[in-house]
């Protein structure tokens, strides 16, 4: 058992090769499919198919009355945008809310002398 540490050191440099040789495998297959023509072509059709298939969805729940992933971002951020506004209305009703206790503390002690 004395070879464990040995061990775990040869597998994690076989696993950061592997790894490395991985990236780099992707990375040259990138560059190439980048630089070719055809390649380019087509992942310019498939962005326009997905686009027009965005809008033909988007179209489709603004028919049937439904809200579209679009829509509900811009619910959440308005939520959002409430709830920090809440949040810092609260901040300020409790300083109030203890400014107004003090001062009851002050006016039970009576006046002072």
């Amino acid at each position: 058992m004395a070879d464990q540490p040995q061990d775990d050191r040869t597998i994690s440099a076989f696993l950061g090769r592997l790894k490395e040789s991985g990236e780099s495998a992707f990375n040259s297959l990138s560059a190439q499919l980048l630089e070719h023509p055809a390649f380019l072509a087509a992942l310019k059709r498939a962005l326009e198919a997905k686009g027009q298939v965005d809008r033909t969805v988007s179209g489709a729940l603004d028919l049937a009355n439904l809200p579209s992933k679009n829509d509900v971002e811009r619910i959440l951020e308005a939520l959002e945008s409430v709830a920090a506004q809440l949040a810092r209305q609260q901040r300020s009703l409790a300083a109030l809310e203890q400014a107004v206790a003090r001062l009851e503390t002050r006016l039970a002690a009576g006046p002072r002398e």
